[in-house]
């Protein structure tokens, strides 16, 4: 089961390397010799296609798959959902020559993941964002494939699973711009805790999603004293009120697995409470972006 209609992303799957910057968006970089050597990725084909929206200050958004080292066997599989700085580089390749290119800053991300450099990275970039533009999806209605030729054919054999996060990252971003932050955050946490195993993690993220849904079409009061839905679905009191009752519910269960003392999640609960919240996310997001009048 998919989570929304695709608007689909770009995978990178490419080396990351460490370089000296001199220079980012024709700015010097900071003067510190050791603090100027940055993990970076090269975004190239992002950068052709979307010149226009590569700016400075511009972030671009995305889920960290794999690490793979020199002879492309994976190693590490963080599964983390990320937020990057766009870097336009340019660094020194000989004295008197100098060399530039669009680039994403992997710097506290190899830091973090103790990644060696010349090693590969497997990461879907779903969107990028900036103050003048907003934030966009990249590449919608379509998947594409792009960095290193004897990556391809490993990228493509996990290609539905990547298209899967691509999908939960455009239901993130519709939360985002209705004002549902918090519930996109803990919708990630959850997505990446099950991918992990970590089965009591995710049901703590997903309970903490079902309550944020329920939150935000609960009643609240008006200046009449009178009782309103923050929102409706389907222009229906009656329906909105059946799925918050639902969402209570599930809220309920969500606790019984693992909140309380002597209760576990185990492997049937874990996917049980994936699956569940899953399906109420997508539906409520198609509701909520669509509203019928």
């Amino acid at each position: 089961m998919l989570w929304l209609v695709a608007k689909m992303p770009i995978v990178i799957a490419d080396q990351i390397t460490r370089k000296y910057v001199e220079y980012n968006f024709k700015r010097a970089y900071p003067n510190n010799y050791i603090n100027s050597y940055l993990f970076l990725v090269g975004v190239e084909e992002i950068a052709k296609k979307y010149e226009h929206f590569c700016i400075e200050g511009t972030t671009v958004n995305g889920y960290l798959s794999r690490i793979f080292n020199e002879k492309l066997q994976a190693v590490m599989e963080p599964r983390l959902f990320v937020s990057l700085e766009l870097m336009s580089a340019i660094w020194p390749k000989t004295p008197d020559a100098r060399e530039s290119g669009f680039y994403l800053n992997f710097d506290n991300l190899a830091k973090k993941l103790s990644i060696p450099n010349g090693y590969y990275v497997e990461v879907l970039l779903t969107s990028m964002r900036n103050q003048q533009y907003g934030e966009k999806i990249i590449f919608p209605h379509e998947l594409r494939v792009s960095g290193y030729s004897g990556l391809l054919d490993k990228v493509n054999e996990r290609i539905e699973a990547l298209r899967k996060v691509g999908i939960l990252s455009e239901s993130q971003s519709f939360l985002v711009e209705i004002g549902l932050s918090e519930i996109a955050k803990d919708l990630s946490d959850g997505y990446s805790r099950f991918e992990m195993g970590d089965y009591d993690g995710a049901i703590k993220a997903y309970r903490k999603v079902t309550e944020g849904l329920r939150n935000c079409l609960k009643e609240r009061e008006t200046e009449e004293g009178k009782t309103a839905f923050k929102r409706l679905i389907d222009n229906s009191e009656k329906r909105t009120e059946e799925l918050i009752r639902f969402l209570n519910t599930t809220y309920s269960l969500l606790s019984n697995f693992g909140e309380h003392y002597g209760t576990h999640a185990f492997d049937e609960e874990g996917i049980f409470a994936h699956k569940l919240v899953e399906s109420l996310t997508e539906y409520l997001t198609k509701k909520l972006r669509h509203p019928k009048e």
